[in-house]
């Protein structure tokens, strides 16, 4: 795995399933010959396949096929979602339901359009903490969690209880997911359940 790119807010990118190790083969972007090829969330009227990390992590696949890679992603205490709009060549944003003015955001830049998305059941939400986008540290179930002894702090039981009607972790269903983030400036770990 030398050589290959690094993503801030997906460190663990070779391990958690959103890049296959395959045959070499040419990348559709750049036609250089790659090992790895991208196999996560990408949300573009294109069907976009046989990605290297590197078109990933320089952008150049969502520039070429006017797409992000994130479904949706906690922004300014909100849920925003990005779309590209062939009518108008330009991205939509919208927070909610409301379409809002583009934000010229290095780091949401980062994220929507060079960092690998998650694969999940549902629509994946990618989670932040302390005014930065939060690290995916990768999918876990409910034995794995308890065993990690990891301690969720108050704000983060509150936000379980008010966005899936739980109290404790030990109410979720077997068959959720738990995805599991980690914030990059205080370490807090955060969890998003994703339901069958």
């Amino acid at each position: 795995m030398n050589n290959l790119p690094i993503f801030k807010y997906q460190p663990n990118a070779y391990d958690v399933g959103v890049f296959k190790k395959v045959p070499a083969q040419n990348c559709s972007i750049c036609n250089k010959e790659t090992d790895y090829i991208y196999m996560g969330p990408f949300y573009s009227i294109d069907d976009v396949e046989y990605v290297c990390p590197w078109c990933i992590y320089e952008g150049t696949a969502t520039k070429q096929h006017n797409g992000v890679l994130q479904a949706a992603v906690e922004y300014k205490d909100k849920l925003l979602s990005v779309t590209y709009d062939d009518e108008s060549n330009q991205y939509m944003y919208f927070m909610g339901d409301d379409e809002v003015e583009q934000f010229q955001d290095d780091k949401l830049e980062e994220l929507l359009f060079r960092t690998p998305g998650y694969i999940s059941w549902q629509e994946p939400q990618w989670l932040s903490h302390c005014d930065e986008f939060c690290a995916y540290i990768g999918y876990v179930n409910k034995s794995e969690l308890s065993a990690m002894k990891i301690d969720l702090r108050d704000e983060e039981l509150f936000a379980i209880k008010e966005n899936y009607g739980i109290d404790t972790l030990d109410q979720v269903s077997e068959d959720s997911g738990i995805h599991l983030f980690q914030c990059l400036k205080c370490g807090q770990h955060r969890i998003h359940i994703d339901h069958t």
